[in-house]
């Protein structure tokens, strides 16, 4: 949104380059501050930094012992199984597990949801000059939208139902938008379409960077959401290769591309388990046992439905104690 004011200011390419990069530049140190995964540390027996980390804050010291409870457990099994880490490398056994049919699964559905977002995303930043509207108002109105969704993640309905919602409302309003366009429906119904749609496979964006690192076992997670971060490059890379209609319009091949990636990951997220209030997974196992697990909130809903009665005469023991 603030980038269509700083374009219409800035006199030359030189200077919108610079006050675009400049304030990213002074943000890196920000960087240093950031600590690294416990369960990661633990994993690979950096134990010097998990003490360090301890040391902070008798907060820090609480959180940490609560998160690595588990995974010590875990951790403790494949020491017994002779699965010993290297500590500060990478163990023999982190590559095998790329192999695993569960990860792999996994690894090509965010994949292809990655780049079908990219390619629809900026598919719809580079031809917004073709809904009929003025350059400086579409970017602004275009930027403009993007600020619903980062709320979007803070949801509690789940990570999948919203992926599928978002992703299948972004290409059936990229399908209708575009296709008013080709046969000069009204500007503003087409751009307003557009933005819907643009806000939508923004908010899938933004979700599946939580759902990446949810799905993920801590042993390989760096891996494959790196694998994913480099798909979505791919696909605003593919976005170049989209053939452009002679006449400055959208084609026919873009508007099928562009609407149909994002109905197609809204079927594939069928295949993703929940992740939403149901701790990371550390291992394989984790991963397999992800369908099955509750989420947080319904294990609290049972064990308060399991509690059990306190009898009468117990109350009154109780109440004899007290006196």
């Amino acid at each position: 949104m603030g980038g269509a004011p700083l374009a219409w200011m800035s006199l030359t390419w030189t200077q919108l380059h610079l006050s675009l990069s400049l304030p990213q530049i002074l943000c890196l140190p920000l960087y240093l501050s950031i600590p690294e995964s416990p369960s990661w540390l633990l994993l690979k027996r950096r134990m010097d930094v998990l003490e360090r980390y301890r040391s902070n804050s008798p907060a820090d010291n609480q959180c940490l012992d609560l998160l690595l409870d588990s995974s010590w457990s875990d951790l403790q099994k494949a020491s017994e199984a002779g699965e010993e880490p290297t500590p500060g490398g990478h163990a023999p056994g982190d590559i095998i597990h790329l192999r695993h049919r569960t990860v792999l699964l996994r690894l090509f559905i965010m994949s292809y949801l990655s780049a079908a977002s990219a390619l629809t995303y900026y598919g719809i930043c580079m031809n917004i000059s073709s809904f009929g509207v003025g350059v400086y108002s579409a970017q602004f109105f275009s930027g403009l939208s993007e600020a619903p969704c980062l709320l979007v993640p803070l949801i509690r309905l789940g990570r999948r139902p919203i992926s599928m919602l978002a992703l299948f409302l972004s290409g059936a309003s990229c399908f209708l938008s575009l296709l008013l366009s080709r046969y000069n429906g009204a500007p503003v119904l087409v751009m307003s379409l557009a933005l819907l749609g643009k806000l939508c496979i923004l908010a899938a964006l933004f979700i599946s960077i939580l759902y990446s690192i949810e799905l993920f076992p801590t042993v390989v997670r760096q891996c494959c959401v790196s694998l994913v971060n480099l798909c979505f490059r791919l696909g605003c890379l593919a976005n170049s290769l989209v053939p452009a209609h002679p006449n400055g319009t959208i084609s026919l091949a873009a508007m099928v591309v562009y609407s149909s990636g994002p109905i197609i990951g809204s079927a594939l997220c069928l295949l993703l388990p929940e992740t939403s209030g149901v701790p990371l997974p550390d291992t394989m196992q984790d991963c397999e046992r992800q369908q099955h697990l509750c989420t947080l909130e319904e294990e609290l809903v049972c064990s308060q439905c399991r509690k059990p009665e306190t009898l009468p005469a117990e109350k009154g023991d109780t109440h004899t104690t007290l006196i």
